[in-house]
């Protein structure tokens, strides 16, 4: 009660009260570059999270998918040419399916606290060994001349399709909804350290201008040198996340974009390989694949349709799609070539159902497999231009997430710096005002 009495004195008098607004102004000024530094910091480590990590991590699911796919392709490949199949084939064979090891062991050190992550990584590396080991199966058969050779190998794209595929087509969905979290959290817009800054700037101008009212002094240097500090502080924070912002958004909406719609495109363009190939495998398009009750062929068309669907709008394909997203005209010639040799892929496919609805199965399998005029052939066409296209826009999408990042960096320093100056001028300035009590 004595305290609180006391506490009442001193604010009844002028030096009390200038004490209770120099301890008011100099808490939220330091208060608001505490709240600086926090959110920015945040922002910016989401950012540098989003570049350095979470979408490389996206983009190494999609690696997966697709490295197990093009394994898949290149085994029904392989099995095609029997007696005949190339060193490279079984090379590149072996390589795929290297690579999905070696891209699961990484992910398995990456993917965090993230459980469900974990658990399909896990899965994929149980279920690999089974699938490899129906392909050798399948190849020793043949070898033999055994026709289960055929059928294991079927059996063998069962198993990717079910226990390899969808489960690596999950872990990429995964991957891709915690890096588009981390670029919004890096966007989002730092409300509470904006709404500090103007309350500083406020609370400071009242400081003024109640002073200049009770001594008609106009300006109080300390007080003008803080509110200078916090202007500038809260200036820096809005201009600087704005454009990060900016950025960040760019990055997104551009590359960002295009990179998802690319990889889906390499994707489907893998399915339709795959089905391709194993509808000559199964000897007639009438055998129905496990999955979904429709033929290879079936597949085979619906991924070519997704890849080049004319429509307009969301319904157009995913090459008509990407080419409207691809920021430079080095992405769009790409895309471009990726088209154009998918509508060769097409019409050469023509060709390979007559054959092999004609019955000769050697020919079909020569336009499918041949050096010369083939369908695989094209289909390497579309592959190479498609990982280029993706090896370009992450390149612009890194950019573009990197200027966000420098816009971000400086500011939390910057806050510090800046609020500790705001609240030394404060001390002086209210300090000052107190030595003409003394």
């Amino acid at each position: 009660m004595e305290n609180a009495g006391r506490l009442r004195a001193a604010m009844g008098t002028e030096p009390g009260r200038l004490r209770l607004i120099g301890a008011v102004l100099a808490g939220l000024t330091l208060l608001f570059g505490l709240s600086t530094y926090a959110e920015l910091s945040d922002r910016a480590e989401a950012a540098k999270t989003a570049r350095q990590s979470s979408q490389p991590l996206s983009r190494a699911a999609a690696d997966i998918y697709r490295s197990l796919a093009d394994a898949n392709t290149t085994a029904a490949s392989g099995f095609l040419a029997g007696a005949d199949e190339k060193p490279e084939v079984r090379e590149r064979y072996e390589e795929r399916i290297g690579n999905a090891s070696t891209l699961l062991s990484s992910a398995a050190g990456q993917v965090g606290d993230s459980d469900a992550a974990e658990a399909l990584i896990t899965g994929l590396n149980a279920e690999l060994p089974t699938y490899t080991g129906l392909v050798e199966t399948a190849r020793a058969n043949d070898r033999q001349g055994l026709p289960l050779g055929s059928a294991y190998l079927r059996y063998a794209d069962e198993q990717m399709q079910e226990t390899l595929l969808d489960p690596a087509a999950e872990l990429y969905e995964l991957e891709t909804a915690r890096y588009q979290r981390d670029l919004a959290d890096a966007r989002a817009w730092p409300w509470l350290s904006t709404a500090l800054g103007g309350a500083a700037l406020a609370a400071l101008g009242w400081a003024q201008w109640r002073q200049y009212r009770r001594t008609n002094r106009v300006l109080n240097p300390g007080l003008v040198a803080a509110t200078a500090a916090a202007g500038l502080l809260l200036a820096w924070l809005v201009g600087a996340h704005t454009l990060a912002r900016s950025a960040l958004n760019d990055a997104e909406n551009g590359p960002g974009q295009a990179l998802t719609t690319l990889s889906d495109a390499w994707t489907e363009a893998m399915r339709a390989r795959g089905s391709e190939n194993l509808t000559l495998v199964s000897r007639g398009g009438d055998i129905a694949t496990a999955q979904n009750n429709t033929t290879f062929e079936d597949d085979y068309q619906a991924s070519m349709d997704r890849l080049l669907a004319d429509d307009e709008g969301a319904e157009a394909g995913l090459l008509r799609q990407a080419l409207t997203r691809v920021g430079s005209e080095a992405g769009g010639a790409q895309v471009e070539a990726a088209i154009a040799a998918s509508q060769q892929w097409r019409q050469r496919h023509g060709d390979v159902t007559t054959a092999e609805t004609e019955g000769d199965y050697e020919e079909a399998i020569q336009l499918v497999i041949g050096e010369t005029d083939s369908t695989g052939q094209s289909f390497d066409r579309v592959d190479g231009e498609l990982r280029d296209a993706v090896g370009l826009q992450q390149k612009e999408f890194r950019a573009a997430v990197g200027s966000g990042v420098n816009w971000l960096g400086p500011v939390p320093s910057l806050a510090v710096g800046l609020a500790l100056l705001a609240g030394t001028a404060i001390v002086l300035g209210i300090g000052r005002r107190l030595a003409e009590y003394r």
